[in-house]
């Protein structure tokens, strides 16, 4: 196993470094001045080579130089001192969730404080701003700016809604016509490719020709579809990855948030990803990201049997199947680790377990789910393991993410990124700084096709990291959120220094990526 490992880290660096040049040791321009002088870190470049010691001169938006420097004669604005600590660049999420125009002021609480600088929305097969108007989206968020840097993706259910297709088992050759058609100006508009929740309402009712027809698209622009996948239960997750890697045979694919759900051993965690790098030998490009916590977060939807996904099945069910749907769910709640492993997120019983709940309130916790309403409030589920989730966290070649937002009470959203450092690198010692962070920065960018960004080198975007390792750490939990990352000194986004300490910050640092502009 651990020549394997071995194996796809040298190939998950070569490619990478196929098109990113080693930094020049040679002298600065010492003739000009510079906006940061990062002096004596040992920089983590992100292509996942070994670390080397030397400095990092930023000017304007771009990183200006890289290597060693003669400090008496350098001109900067701002020095940091780097020295006894690592310089990385900015990590890149591969699952966010969230609104810049709604929740602009709190990005950066949420992501700019765990060093990412740059996220990917639009996930799970909805649209960033929940509809499609994506050119007016665009222009909106490019006026405002945002903390974190955005490239978005397109939901293929905000496509099947606004095409009239919505929560139809079949949708019709004009509807599919018309959801191609907005894909194609979504991206022609500068996103970077598809998302799909084929779990969800209403991504669960797309059939394979409806998928490839837009894969196709996909392909036709070298974008992406990261997928939500239809299943990620134990005993069906082999067949819901083989279905998005047939769409691999027309595009570039990424199987997001990556789990084994009920999963209890790390062979079956293994047994996925020799699933998805057989179909990448083959040819196709597989990719996957996954995000360190063992609670998944959503609504009651998931606990529902098929006849009662729907609004109006649930209500139906409700009228004229109750005894039978209690039934069901008292099975799935059993399946799912009990009552006591769902905690409620969201409104009245926010932070108390099902079980808590049931407990005060006298009513069976089949019963409550009912009574809360079709969809329910939002949940954290805890379905994995972390035997099997720790295959695809120490993997070489899966990228890292949050699944989170700013508003969303699950510690993912405030503490992925520097929990894998804190577990996986310093305390743990399962794998190396280089690794981890190329899986939070290179391996994400070219994943995505974010050209400018994910790694250390002159001319690339400023988007850069001073980390203390010694003192990083996720600071967040079940029974305090909100509290506070450690560790990073300071986070750079294109060229500005955030105030990463103080408040929750308003001010604007980062800009929409355009992937037909090259960002």
């Amino acid at each position: 196993m651990r020549n394997i490992v071995q194996f796809f880290t040298l190939i998950s660096i070569f490619l990478l470094n196929a098109c990113t040049e080693k930094p020049e040791i040679n002298a600065p321009d010492y003739t000009l001045k510079y906006d940061i002088y990062i002096q004596g870190g040992t920089l983590v470049d992100g292509t996942g080579s070994a670390p080397f010691t030397g400095d990092v001169l930023t000017m304007g938006e771009r990183i200006a130089y890289i290597g060693k420097t003669d400090k008496t004669k350098i001109s900067a604005a701002t020095v940091i001192d780097a020295s006894g600590k690592i310089v990385t660049p900015g990590f890149i999420d591969a699952h966010s969730h969230g609104d810049p125009l709604a929740d602009n002021n709190d990005f950066m609480r949420s992501f700019l404080r765990q060093g990412v600088t740059t996220i990917i929305l639009g996930q799970d097969g909805s649209s960033p701003n929940g509809k499609l108007a994506y050119a007016r989206w665009i222009k909106d968020v490019g006026e405002r700016g945002s903390g974190p840097n955005i490239a978005s993706l397109v939901g293929h259910g905000s496509l099947r809604t606004i095409s009239g297709g919505g929560e139809k088992d079949k949708i019709t050759p004009a509807e599919q016509a018309k959801m191609e058609a907005l894909l194609v100006e979504a991206l022609e508009h500068g996103a970077y490719g598809m998302s799909t929740g084929l779990e969800y309402l209403p991504g669960r009712y797309a059939d394979t020709q409806e998928l490839n027809g837009l894969a196709k698209v996909i392909g036709r622009y070298d974008s992406i579809i990261s997928s939500h996948i239809r299943s990620e239960d134990d005993d069906k997750v082999e067949a819901a990855i083989a279905e998005v890697i047939a769409q691999g045979k027309y595009a570039k694919v990424n199987v997001t948030h990556i789990k084994v759900v009920y999963g209890k051993t790390r062979a079956q965690g293994d047994a996925v990803l020799e699933q998805i790098r057989t179909a990448r030998a083959g040819g196709m490009t597989v990719t996957a990201d996954v995000y360190p916590y063992l609670a998944s977060y959503g609504s009651m939807i998931f606990l529902y049997p098929e006849w009662a996904k729907r609004k109006s099945e649930f209500e139906l069910a409700v009228k004229t199947r109750r005894p039978e749907f209690e039934a069901f769910l008292r099975a799935k709640i059993k399946r799912r680790n009990g009552a006591n492993a769902i905690l409620i997120s969201k409104g009245k019983y926010a932070g108390q377990t099902l079980q808590d709940v049931a407990d005060k309130t006298g009513k069976r916790p089949e019963q409550l789910i009912i009574d809360f309403g079709h969809s329910g409030p939002s949940t954290a589920h805890f379905i994995m393991t972390k035997e099997t989730q720790d295959a695809f966290i120490t993997a070489p070649d899966i990228s890292i993410s949050s699944d989170g937002s700013p508003t969303m009470r699950h510690p993912r959203s405030f503490g992925s990124f520097p929990k894998v450092i804190e577990d996986y690198v310093v305390r743990d010692k399962l794998m190396p700084i280089e690794l981890a962070i190329h899986k939070m920065s290179g391996l994400t960018a070219q994943t995505f096709g974010i050209k400018s960004r994910g790694v250390l080198k002159p001319g690339m975007a400023a988007d850069v990291l001073v980390i203390n390792l010694d003192e990083i750490a996720a600071g967040t939990g079940w029974s305090d959120i909100n509290a506070l990352p450690s560790g990073f000194d300071a986070v750079i986004v294109n060229g500005r220094a955030t105030e990463t300490k103080a408040g929750t910050g308003s001010d604007v640092y980062g800009r929409l990526l355009l992937k037909t502009r090259g960002d």
